[in-house]
C-alpha cells in the first residue's frame, strides 16, 4: 500500500511538472501590433512561458490560451511592443546618474558657466569628498550657456586648482579639464594632437586650454572606467532601470571598449540584467580572437554582441561633424572654410569595413556629417558590404541622392531625430545654416524612398525618453517654436515603426522583437494614452505606466 501511495504520488508530480503553466490573457485596451505597413489594433492577447502564444479576438485567444488562463484587464490603457533603443549607451546612462549633472534646461538648470562652477562645488561638498579625489561632471551644452562658449581650465581652476575636475560636453565628444586633470591625464604644452582629434591650445598655440575635441579625450576618458568588476556591472544595470522606466526592453551600449567588456559579460553571468542589451564593440580598438567570435551570435544572459562600432566624425551642435560645406559660424579661432573633420584616419577604416566583410559580421557607423556619410559610402561599395544591412547611426546631415545610395546598398539610417527639439535653432542659425538644418534626419524622405530608419536618443547625451523622441518625429519642433523641416515631419505610426520593429530589424532581431506577433517574445510597454489617437503635439505627454519584458514586470503595475 506504500508503494502504491509513492507510485501515485510520483506520478501526480511528473503530470504537474509535464503540465504547461496557465496562459496569462491581457485584454481590456488598445493592443497595438505594430505588425504591418499600417496600424492594427487587436482584441487580445495571450503569454505563456515569456513568449506570444496568441493574437486576435477575445474569443480565439481566449481558445488558445485554455480554461486555466489567468486574465488581465488593460483598464482602456494601451499595449504595445516594448521600445528598442536604436542607439544609445546604457552603461554611461548608469555613470552618468553618479556625476555632477550640468546640462541646461530643459533637462536641467545650467544655463551658465557661473551655475556650472557652483554645480561642482555643491556636489563636491555633498558627497564630502577627500582633497585630490577626481570630480566629473557631464552634460554642459556651450550653444545653452548665456556666454556662447565653452568653459576653460581657468574656469574649472577657480572652482579648485588642486582637485582634478572635467566637464563633458552634452555630445559626448568633447571635455573639458582643469589644470590638475589635465596633469593627471599627462596632457601639456609638448602633447601633440592626436589623429582625428584637437588639443584647444592658449595664445602661445602651446598651452592648452583645457577643451579636449573628439580622439584628444581618450586620454582623460580614462579616468571614467569602472575601478572593478562590481562598478562596471552597477553602472550597467542602473541604466537599465533608467531604461525599463522608459518602455524600453532592449536597451544599448553603444561603444564598448576592450577594458569595458568584463563587466558587460559578468553581469550577464550573474544574471542581473533586467533587459536585453545589444553590444557594439569600438573597432578602432584591437580586441582578442575569442571576443570576435561572439560578434553576431545570440544572447548569453541578455547580453550579445550585434555587430562592430566605427566613428568617422563628431558631433553637429559641437560642430565637428565632417561636412562637406563650412559652417556658417565657424568656432573660435577657425577661418571661413571651417567643416570640421574626421576623426578616424580613413584607412584604418576601410580595413576595418574589409575585415567585418571578411567575417560577417554587422557594421554600425557614426556618422553626422555629409562627407562622413560619402566616407561611409564609399566604404561599403569598396570592401564587400553592399547588402549586408550597414547601420548609419545619426546621419544628420545627409543629402538626397547619399540617401538613394544608402537604399541601393542596403545602409540604414539610424536618425537622431530629437535634434529638432533639443538643437534645432542652433542648427539653423550657427551650426549649419537653414538649408541643411531643414533637412536635418530626413525621415519623411528615407520612408519614401524604401528605406527603414530607426530613431534614437543617444543617451545620455539626452535622456532616453522615447515618447519625447516620438513627438520630435512627428513633430519637428525646436525650442522657439519653429518647425524644423515640415516636409520632414513623419507619421505617428512611422515614428512608432522607429522605435519598435524597424528598431529590432536593425539589429537583426525582428524575428522575434519588436512586434506583437506569434511566437515572439513577450515584451511590451503599457501606456496610459493610444499615441496613434493622441493629440499629435502631446505625444511627450504620454506616460509610460509599465514594462514588461519576457512576460515579467519589470516596471510599474499592468494590474
Amino acid at each position: 500500500m506504500k508503494r502504491l501511495a509513492v507510485l501515485l504520488l510520483s506520478l501526480a508530480l511528473a503530470a504537474a511538472k509535464a503540465a504547461p503553466e496557465p496562459a496569462t490573457i491581457l485584454s481590456g485596451g488598445p493592443i497595438i501590433t505594430m505588425d504591418g505597413a499600417s496600424p492594427e489594433t487587436v482584441e487580445a492577447i495571450a503569454v505563456r512561458g515569456g513568449k506570444i502564444i496568441a493574437v486576435g479576438t477575445i474569443t480565439s485567444v481566449a481558445k488558445a490560451a485554455g480554461k486555466h488562463a489567468r486574465r488581465v484587464d488593460l483598464r482602456g490603457r494601451t499595449l504595445l511592443p516594448g521600445f528598442i533603443d536604436a542607439h544609445g549607451h546604457v552603461s554611461f546612462v548608469g555613470q552618468n546618474a553618479g556625476m555632477v549633472q550640468l546640462q541646461p534646461p530643459p533637462v536641467g538648470g545650467v544655463d551658465s558657466i557661473a551655475k556650472l562652477q557652483q554645480a561642482f562645488r555643491d556636489w563636491t561638498l555633498a558627497q564630502a569628498l577627500p582633497e585630490g579625489v577626481p570630480v566629473v561632471g557631464n552634460g554642459f551644452d556651450d550653444s545653452q550657456l548665456v556666454e556662447r562658449r565653452f568653459p576653460n581650465r581657468h574656469d574649472l581652476d577657480a572652482v579648485s586648482e588642486t582637485r582634478p575636475l572635467m566637464a563633458i560636453h552634452v555630445s559626448g565628444h568633447f571635455a573639458v579639464l582643469n589644470s590638475a586633470m589635465l596633469k593627471l591625464a599627462g596632457i601639456g604644452p609638448a602633447t601633440p594632437d592626436p589623429i582625428g582629434g584637437v588639443i584647444r591650445r592658449e595664445a602661445d598655440g602651446k598651452t592648452p586650454d583645457g577643451v579636449l575635441e573628439e580622439a584628444a579625450l581618450f586620454a582623460a576618458l580614462k579616468i571614467l572606467l569602472p575601478k572593478n568588476a562590481d562598478a562596471g556591472i552597477d553602472a550597467l544595470v542602473a541604466g537599465e532601470r533608467i531604461y525599463v522606466a522608459n518602455g524600453i526592453t532592449t536597451a544599448q551600449d553603444g561603444r564598448v571598449m576592450p577594458e569595458s567588456w568584463p563587466a558587460l559579460e559578468a553581469a550577464a553571468k550573474r544574471g542581473a540584467l533586467p533587459i536585453d542589451a545589444v553590444a557594439l564593440v569600438s573597432f578602432e580598438r584591437d580586441w582578442p580572437e575569442a571576443l570576435q567570435a561572439q560578434i553576431g551570435k545570440g544572447y548569453v544572459g541578455r547580453l550579445r554582441i550585434a555587430g562592430i562600432k566605427l566613428t568617422v566624425d563628431g558631433s553637429p551642435q559641437g560642430r565637428t561633424a565632417w561636412l562637406h560645406d563650412p559652417v556658417p559660424i565657424p568656432p573660435a579661432g577657425k577661418g571661413a572654410d571651417y567643416r570640421g573633420y574626421p576623426a578616424i584616419d580613413l584607412k584604418l577604416f576601410n580595413a576595418r569595413l574589409g575585415e567585418a566583410a571578411k567575417n560577417g559580421w554587422q557594421v554600425f557607423v557614426h556618422v553626422n556629417g555629409d562627407e562622413a556619410m560619402q566616407a561611409l559610402i564609399d566604404g561599403v561599395r569598396a570592401n564587400g558590404l553592399a547588402g549586408r544591412r550597414t547601420i548609419a547611426i545619426h546621419s544628420q546631415v545627409v543629402r538626397p541622392e547619399q540617401l538613394d545610395a544608402m537604399k541601393a546598398l542596403d545602409i540604414q539610417p539610424s536618425f537622431f531625430a530629437n535634434h529638432t527639439w533639443y538643437w534645432g535653432d542652433w542648427h539653423r542659425d550657427v551650426a549649419l545654416g537653414p538649408k541643411r538644418a531643414d533637412f536635418i534626419s530626413p525621415q519623411a524622405t528615407a520612408w519614401r524612398i524604401g528605406l527603414r530608419p530607426t530613431a534614437h536618443n543617444d543617451s545620455p547625451v539626452v535622456p532616453p525618453d522615447i515618447m519625447r523622441l516620438i513627438w520630435s518625429s512627428v513633430n519637428r519642433r525646436t525650442q522657439s517654436g519653429d518647425i524644423l523641416g515640415p516636409l520632414e515631419r513623419i507619421s505617428v505610426y512611422q515614428a512608432l515603426q522607429q522605435v519598435t520593429i524597424n528598431a529590432a530589424l536593425q539589429i537583426g532581431e525582428d524575428g522575434e522583437k519588436g512586434s506583437i506577433a506569434i511566437g515572439k517574445k513577450a515584451d511590451f510597454v503599457l501606456l496610459d494614452t493610444n499615441p496613434l489617437s493622441a493629440d499629435p503635439m502631446k505625444l511627450n505627454e504620454v506616460k509610460v505606466l509599465a514594462t514588461i519584458k519576457d512576460g515579467s514586470t519589470v516596471f510599474g503595475k499592468v494590474e
